[in-house]
């Protein structure tokens, strides 16, 4: 039934993006839990998982980082234990700390990176600061698969062929070019890029032996359970249109 199952966190963040999706979820559902364990609400969220047999659990935020958390080894630790013997582990994250929790980072069976540019500049008119993570030392260091998820606006939509070209140079296998949620632009993506197949509704092209996905929220097919900072559990792929948050109001 459910493609994913998503443990939210919120809380301060290390990075400040304009288009952040806690901004568009009602405030009261973020809830700091940075420093609760475990999370609020997880006894429901692990019954949920189990009985959907949910294969791919992801731990990320609302309105911050999930390697802020606290706890992230220990909370993985409990969910390896409690859950289903098929289920996996990854983690979204802006890999701001992914290099100091490198051990952490690497107890998970992937990873997903958020990172929009590699020119500080454009960096930070899209997550708020100038210091650019080492994405190429993160994939040297890593144990794990690491996908990295770039999302598009007009600051960053001109460097995309460059963009590609340094992600395939560092070794990155997967990329994900996402359409922020309600953008009604359509980003023109380069035309010598193949397309060999689609995923949940979304396309996939090749450069050069890397797997490029261009993801569009509102049409893709999916279906998530999802764990608020709150203990709310969401049923809802789009955050937003949680059916459950007026049952919490």
């Amino acid at each position: 039934m459910y493609d994913f199952a998503n443990v939210l966190f919120a809380g301060p963040c290390n990075r400040a993006c304009p288009w952040c999706i806690g901004k568009l979820i009602p405030m009261h559902v973020n809830q700091d839990n940075l420093g609760v364990f475990p999370p609020r609400g997880i006894d429901a969220f692990v019954d949920a998982a189990n009985e959907h047999c949910v294969r791919q659990i992801v731990f990320t935020g609302t309105t911050t980082d999930p390697q802020l958390y606290q706890h992230e080894a220990k909370l993985l630790a409990l969910l390896r234990e409690r859950l289903h013997a098929d289920a996996r582990f990854s983690i979204h994250t802006n890999g701001v700390l992914a290099l100091r929790k490198i051990k952490v980072l690497n107890l998970y069976d992937r990873a997903c990176i958020s990172f929009p540019s590699f020119h500080p500049d454009t960096y930070a008119k899209m997550m708020g600061s100038r210091r650019v993570p080492d994405l190429a030392r993160i994939i040297r260091e890593a144990r794990i698969p690491v996908k990295v998820s770039c999302v598009l606006n007009e600051h960053n939509v001109s460097e995309l062929g460059d963009f590609a070209a340094d992600c395939h140079r560092i070794g990155v296998r997967r990329l994900v070019l996402r359409r922020l949620y309600g953008e009604t632009r359509d980003w023109a993506l380069p035309q010598d890029w193949p397309v060999i197949g689609s995923f949940k509704g979304n396309s996939v092209m090749d450069y050069h032996g890397m797997e490029i996905t261009y993801w569009n929220f509102e049409g893709s097919r999916c279906m998530s359970l999802n764990l608020f900072p709150d203990g709310t559990l969401g049923t809802s792929y789009l955050l937003v249109k949680t059916p459950e948050f007026t049952l919490t109001t």
